[in-house]
C-alpha cells in the first residue's frame, strides 16, 4: 500500500508546521478540522451547549447510548443494540480466541503501533485487511484503555460514525461471547486525518508557548511523573475517570465535571494528554464531555528539552 498523506490537513499560521493548531485563531482551527454533526459554531461554550441540548432534547437517545454527556453519541452501553454496527475488539489475538462479541473483528491495539508510536499506514492496513470501509459504523470495545486507544485511532484516521463501548467486556457476564471468527472480503479504506489530534515535536514546542493549552500526565505511577514529566504538565490518575475501576465503565457527567474542575481543567482550552495506553482513556472522557483534546503518543518527550524530574 502507499504511504499515506500524514499531512493532508494545513493548519495555517506555520509554514514550517502545516499540521500545527493555528495558536492565533484556536476556536476556528478547531472547527474546520474537528467537524461535529450537533453544532456549526466554531466557539467551543457554544458547542457544549448545544450538544448537551442536545442531549436533553433527546432522552431516548440518551438511554440507549452513554446517558446525558455532551457527546453521547461517542458512549455505548454493554447490552445496547448493536445490529448493524461494525464491531473491533481492540484486545489480543489471545483473548479475542477465548470469546467476543458475535460478529467482532479482531484489531489488536498494538498492532497499529511502529515501536511504541502509532503508525497510520499499519492502522490502514489492518482496516483494509477486516474489511472495514471509512463510512461503516464502528463501535470498538476491549478492555478499557485498549480499546480507547484504537477509538482515538480511529479518530484520528477521520473516521465519522465511531463509538466505544462502555467497561471491560470481560466484566459484563450477561454479554453472549463466541469463538467463531468472521470472515470479511478486503476493504479501501481511505482515511481522512485530523492531524490535529496528534502531537508531533513542532506542535509540542508551539503548545509549551501557548495559554490556550493544558499538558496532562495520565500515567498509571506518580512516581513516574515525578521521575520524568514533560515541564508544566499536570498529573491526573487515569483510573480517577472510572466509576468502576475494575469494570472499566466510565464516571457521569457530573462526576467527570467534577473531577475536571478540581483538577483545574478548563474547557476554553486544548488539553495535550500523554502517557498512553491510559492517555486514550482520559481523551475519551474528555471527548465526552466536549472538551478539545489531542494525545501525545508515546514516550519520545523524554529525549526532548521539555523532560524534566523531580528527582535529582
Amino acid at each position: 500500500m502507499g504511504a499515506l498523506l500524514v499531512g493532508s490537513a494545513s493548519a495555517g499560521g506555520n509554514m514550517n508546521c502545516p499540521d500545527c493548531p493555528d495558536w492565533s485563531n484556536l476556536d476556528a482551527w478547531w472547527a474546520k478540522y474537528h467537524k461535529t454533526n450537533a453544532v456549526t459554531d466554531p466557539s467551543p461554550s457554544t458547542a457544549v451547549l448545544n450538544q448537551a441540548a442536545q442531549a436533553q432534547n433527546s432522552s431516548s437517545e440518551a438511554q440507549e447510548g452513554g446517558g446525558g454527556y455532551p457527546n453521547d453519541e461517542i458512549l455505548i452501553r454493554p447490552g445496547a443494540d448493536l445490529d448493524g454496527k461494525v464491531l473491533l475488539d481492540a484486545r489480543s489475538p489471545e483473548d479475542y480466541e477465548k470469546g467476543h462479541l458475535p460478529g467482532a473483528r479482531n484489531l489488536y491495539w498494538r498492532l497499529v503501533r511502529e515501536g511504541e508510536v502509532l503508525d497510520p499506514n499499519l492502522a490502514v492496513e489492518e482496516l483494509r485487511r477486516l474489511g472495514v470501509n471509512e463510512t461503516d459504523p464502528v463501535v470498538v470495545y476491549g478492555r478499557g484503555d485498549d480499546s480507547a486507544y484504537l477509538f482515538w485511532v480511529l479518530d484520528y484516521l477521520g473516521h465519522e460514525d465511531l463509538s466505544l463501548l462502555d467497561g471491560d467486556v470481560e466484566a459484563f457476564p450477561e454479554l453472549d461471547l463466541v469463538e467463531n471468527a468472521p470472515e470479511a472480503a478486503s476493504s479501501n479504506y481511505t482515511p481522512a486525518l485530523r492531524s490535529g489530534i496528534l502531537v508531533n515535536g513542532t506542535m509540542l514546542a508551539q503548545a509549551k508557548g501557548s495559554i490556550e493549552v493544558q499538558i496532562v500526565d495520565t500515567r498509571s505511577s506518580y512516581s513516574d511523573f515525578a521521575s520524568s514529566r514533560i515541564s508544566n504538565s499536570m498529573y491526573v490518575r487515569p483510573i480517577d475517570i472510572y466509576s468502576d475501576p475494575e469494570a472499566r465503565t466510565l464516571k457521569s457527567p457530573e462526576e467527570l465535571d467534577q473531577l475536571f474542575l478540581g483538577r483545574g481543567i478548563d474547557k476554553d482550552k486544548v488539553q495535550i494528554v500523554y502517557g498512553t495506553p491510559e492517555a486514550c482513556g482520559f481523551y475519551f472522557a474528555l471527548k465526552a464531555m466536549g472538551y478539545r483534546a489531542t494525545v501525545l503518543d508515546g514516550t519520545w518527550w523524554k529525549k526532548t528539552d521539555f523532560a524534566v524530574s523531580s528527582i535529582s
